[in-house]
Order: structure tokens, then C-alpha cells, then sequence
């Protein structure tokens, strides 16, 4: 089922054994779901006191999931973008990082699961989530994009998601996390393409949960060739435009879109 696969199987144990727990003790039902639940990825160097900054955070938020990377959703976007603050713009959907370009407690729809987040047992449904994660229908570029799956299903639940600065010295970024090149190059769900799975899987959950309703987003398999052209050139990185450049592209791609509504 791709990466989400690591929190199914934490969220069906710990809904099992909460459930056993509750029959034995006879425990009130106002117990029930309070499991904190980390989850973060394999190929990541996390700095000392990344589960202190989130159990505290939690405390201070005990119905919101909290992280420390997140985004605002922004109608019409159509790439990724962090670690510079002049990026937080159209055509971008853009990451802040808590304690390198966030120093405040900041209120985001989308969390990214690379730097850490927490959540609670009792924010899923977790039958109907494990439903939803490992039905055959639910397309492969959303198995991809897990990050946007889990805030969607969140929002879809009215659970609040919040990203929050590291505790300690982060005035340099200089405990942000820090990938590990040797694991990450064997990682099977690249970011290649990363800009386009995150334009599916925003419009995908908005239309299966009705959620996002203030927002509009493109349908990229609606895109011409000229436009798919337009928007990887715009992604840049492994994407080349001889003779084009990023901004060149958007200005380009953004006349297309709107001769054509999509």
C-alpha cells in the first residue's frame, strides 16, 4: 500500500489492544484513543529532541495532530516548495519547516511526515481508514502521496493540524532533519514527479471527502501535451527546458490555463 503502510499497521495494533484494554480494566471511555502515535521515515537523521517538541506540542494541543513541516493549501498550485520563504507564492504550495523558516506555532492543512508528526489513535476511524488506504480502486498516485491522504482524511474528521518550532537551538536550522543520502537513495517512492501526484491526490480527496472546499484545483490529466511540457519545465530538477526558463514556463503555463479554464 506504499508509505502509509507504517501507520495502518500502528493504528490496527493500537486499536486492537485499546479496545482489549478497555474490556479488561473497565476503564472509563473518556481514556479510550488517547495513544500518541509518532510515525516518520527510515532515511531521515532526527535531531535529540525532536519527541520532546512533539509530546510537549501535544499537551498544548491534545485535539490537533502536530509536526514540524506543513503547508497552507493554495488554489491553482501546481508545485512543491520549501526552505525559502520567497517561494510562498503562486504556482507553489510551500513547506515551513518549524525552526528554520517557522518560529511560531502555524496552522496548515497538508503536515509532512519526514520530519515527525503525532497524532492520536482516537482521530481515525480505523476501520473506515483502513477501508479507504487499501481499497484497490484507490488510485496509485495517492498511494504515493501519503502525506496529503492522512491530512485530508484529518480534515475529513475536523481534526485540526498544526506545525511547531523544534525545541532547543534552532536559530540556524542547525537541528532540522537531515536526510540520509546512503538510505534515501534506495527509497522506492522518489520525489520524481512529486509536483503532478500532489496535484491528483488534493483533487482526489477533496471530491471523495468534500473537503477543501474553498480551494480549486487543477485536473493535471486534463492538462495537452503542451501544458504537461510546460508544467515539468516548470518543476525544474530532473526536468529540462532548453531555452525556457522556470519563471518563463509559468508565465506561459498560466495564459494557457486561462484561455481554457480548466
Amino acid at each position: 500500500y506504499g508509505s502509509i503502510e507504517k501507520l495502518l499497521h500502528v493504528l490496527i495494533h493500537e486499536s486492537q489492544s485499546t479496545a482489549l484494554r478497555l474490556h479488561l480494566a473497565r476503564e472509563t471511555p473518556t481514556v479510550k484513543g488517547n495513544t500518541r502515535i509518532i510515525y516518520l521515515d527510515d532515511d531521515v537523521i532526527y535531531p535529540p529532541r525532536l519527541v520532546e517538541s512533539l509530546v510537549k506540542a501535544s499537551n498544548k494541543y491534545p485535539e490537533r495532530a502536530v509536526a514540524f513541516s506543513g503547508c497552507k493549501l493554495r488554489s491553482h498550485f501546481r508545485q512543491i516548495a520549501h526552505s525559502d520563504i520567497n517561494k510562498n507564492r503562486h504556482p507553489n504550495l510551500y513547506f515551513w519547516l518549524g525552526g528554520f523558516d517557522s518560529h511560531r506555532d502555524r496552522i496548515v492543512d497538508i503536515v509532512q511526515g519526514f520530519t515527525g508528526i503525532l497524532i492520536k489513535l482516537k482521530f481515525f476511524n480505523v476501520s473506515e481508514f483502513v477501508d479507504f488506504v487499501t481499497d484497490k480502486e484507490l488510485p496509485s498516485y495517492a498511494r504515493k502521496s501519503d502525506d496529503i491522504v492522512i491530512s485530508g482524511y484529518l480534515d475529513s474528521r475536523n481534526v485540526k493540524k498544526v506545525v511547531i518550532p523544534l525545541q532547543g537551538n534552532w536559530s540556524a536550522g542547525k537541528n532540522s532533519p537531515k536526510l540520509n543520502t546512503i538510505a534515501s537513495s534506495t527509497d522506492a517512492l522518489s520525489s520524481q514527479g512529486m509536483h503532478q501526484n500532489a496535484m491528483m491526490t488534493t483533487l482526489y480527496m477533496q471530491r471523495h471527502f468534500r473537503i477543501w472546499q474553498n480551494f480549486t484545483f487543477y485536473n493535471v490529466s486534463q492538462f495537452s501535451e503542451e501544458m504537461m511540457e510546460l508544467l515539468n519545465c516548470e518543476a525544474g530538477g530532473r526536468f529540462r527546458c532548453p531555452g525556457l526558463s522556470k519563471a518563463e514556463a509559468t508565465e506561459k503555463l498560466d495564459k494557457l490555463l486561462n484561455a481554457t479554464s480548466l
